[in-house]
């Protein structure tokens, strides 16, 4: 079980990661990172969802049921679900091939 002092550093780690997601994309962090009713996921922007995860461990495991319940909740929305991963230092995007074929075929 993790002290007290390990909760808070990691409480203030992921609050730290979702404020400089709704920064970098130009959108809103969800109170109480979406565990409301209300409004799902960490933060949305008016074309994202996305949902936050870190870790400072040299590997994260992916989970196929967290990618569809990002989806369902932003397809619900009309937005494209992101999962933006903090690992080790480093910041990796994850998002739907076709949403990632999309965005292309419209930069050209």
């Amino acid at each position: 079980m993790r002290s007290k002092e390990e909760q808070n550093r990691i409480l203030n780690k992921s609050v730290k990661q979702e404020k400089r997601s709704a920064e970098n994309y130009n959108g809103s962090r969800n109170v109480m990172s979406g565990a409301g009713w209300v409004r799902k996921n960490d933060v949305r922007t008016e074309d994202l969802l996305i949902e936050n995860k870190f870790t400072e461990k040299q590997s994260y495991s992916l989970k196929l049921v967290d990618l569809i319940k990002l989806t369902r909740v932003a397809v619900k929305e009309d937005r494209i679900p992101v999962m933006q991963i903090d690992i080790s230092g480093r910041s990796y995007v994850v998002l739907c091939e076709t949403d990632f074929m999309e965005m292309i075929a419209n930069e050209q």
